[in-house]
């Protein structure tokens, strides 16, 4: 008969020799308990900077932000805008100012925000519709801009 001391270690036994077996398991097939490293976070593009300008377009049609009229009307805002700050601000992203998203066929073709570089080598633009999508720059000529 076992003593209850005696099955007390034999417990303890079990539970080291599984630990030992499971680190054992760990260490050959490779696995660490370190999380990876990423290797370098990648820099916002023109098309992530439409899309966060987009957000403040989408706002400014529900009434909750005023639609900025001017380049110092978003700058006042830009904080609140990350991604597209800093395009719009260094002149990357220009914008129709004073004009707000629109539905229907005709706002799928009118350039409400664009990459600046797009008018000579094609880049992003946002329709006045909301969507966006990358042009050549013969698209980008021969699309109108967008209207009240």
């Amino acid at each position: 008969m076992t003593s209850p001391r005696d099955s007390a270690m034999t417990v303890c036994n079990v539970i080291a020799r599984s630990a030992v077996v499971a680190a054992l398991l760990l260490t050959a097939t490779g696995c660490s308990f370190q999380k990876a490293a990423p290797d370098k976070l990648a820099a916002p593009t023109a098309a992530d900077g439409l899309g966060n300008l987009r957000d403040l377009f989408r706002l400014a049609a529900s009434g909750k932000v005023a639609l900025p009229k001017s380049l110092a009307e978003f700058t006042a805002q830009e904080p609140f805008y990350p991604v597209a700050g800093p395009f719009v601000l260094s002149g990357n992203i220009g914008c129709v100012w004073g004009v707000g998203l629109k539905d229907g066929p005709e706002a799928a073709k009118r350039l409400l925000a664009f990459e600046t570089r797009a008018a000579k080598e094609g880049g992003w633009v946002m329709f006045q519709d909301g969507t966006i999508r990358e042009v050549t720059a013969e698209e980008f000529a021969a699309a109108p801009k967008a209207t009240p």
